[in-house]
């Protein structure tokens, strides 16, 4: 079923059993389990569909002119993954077919949702299957526009074919801006700069750091499920002065670095002090002792 190399790779007909077999058997693919959660999930939902397609949509067995087999096939290529499908319909279809999916690809993420919520709330007719709906999940999921085209098998079938490619997952990053009781807070994984400075006794600490502690968590997570470990998450403290309340929440994301090293993440902290700075230095040594987390200590010069 599944070839060296790729995610999946199916040719046949689907019903239900087949489908829960299919995608039980591209779950432990190694491919499929290298994707970060994100992609993965969106992967699956875009096969899922396909798959339903194939299953609802397929011109039947009886007809003794159709020879091409239905497929879905699945791969890696640089940073995207390239799902295509196909299958024979029904020539009469292909109208409906293209001006839908031409509707599809031309809205944005906003029409798509509110196009989505029309079609799963408006009363279903006798004998109607899905009225595109699949398409609307396949562009919402993928975020591109959905390639197809038909080739006639004969004079009532068609074979349809379609190519929806899903762009791996990129973390978003955290930039919060200084002020004068809260610090500068830059958190991107695309430059690689990672870090808090300033001065940390904000209004509300709890909501401050819970952010940090969220956005890590779904990085350390993101790391881990993509297998991007190359190069080390390298992150500086550089603290002019921060009160108890942030103290524990400093930690706590300390802590947070201490489990990702754990689990073999490439972490290095840097804490920064002036030189001078006796009870910063300290500070740093406490937050690693305690966070079993090794540190870095870079000594500034005062001014």
């Amino acid at each position: 079923m599944f070839s060296t190399g790729s995610i999946l790779d199916y040719s046949g007909n689907a019903d239900h059993d087949t489908i829960d077999l299919i995608l039980s058997e591209l779950k432990r693919n190694k491919g499929f389990i290298g994707l970060d959660r994100t992609t993965g999930k969106r992967v699956y939902a875009v096969i899922v569909e396909c798959l339903e397609n194939i299953s609802r949509h397929s011109a039947p067995k009886k007809v003794s002119s159709i020879k091409i087999k239905p497929f879905v096939k699945a791969g890696i290529v640089a940073d995207k993954i390239i799902v295509s499908t196909g299958n024979v319909i029904a020539a009469e279809r292909i109208p409906g077919l293209t001006r839908r999916l031409d509707q599809v690809n031309q809205m944005g993420d906003g029409e798509l949702t509110d196009l989505y919520e029309q079609i799963i709330t408006m009363e279903a007719k006798p004998g109607e299957k899905g009225a595109g709906l699949g398409f609307v999940v396949m562009k919402l999921k993928s975020g591109n526009q959905i390639a197809y085209n038909f080739t006639p098998v004969d004079d009532h079938f068609s074979f349809f074919e379609a190519e929806i490619t899903v762009n791996k997952y990129i973390m978003r990053k955290l930039i919060i801006g200084k002020t004068a009781s809260s610090p500068k807070v830059i958190l991107d994984p695309e430059k690689r700069v990672f870090e808090i400075s300033g001065e940390s006794r904000p209004p509300d600490v709890g909501n401050f750091y819970g952010e940090i502690l969220s956005w890590f968590d779904d990085y350390s997570t993101h790391l881990l499920k993509s297998q991007e470990r190359a190069d080390p998450f390298i992150f500086d403290f550089d603290l002019e002065y921060f009160n108890s309340s942030s103290a524990k929440y400093i930690l706590d994301f300390c802590k947070q670095m201490a489990a990702a090293r754990s689990k073999g993440q490439d972490v290095e902290v840097r804490w920064h002090h002036e030189k001078d700075d006796a009870d910063m230095l300290e500070a740093g040594r406490e937050m690693s002792r305690i966070a079993k987390l090794p540190f870095e200590f870079v000594r500034k010069e005062n001014g």
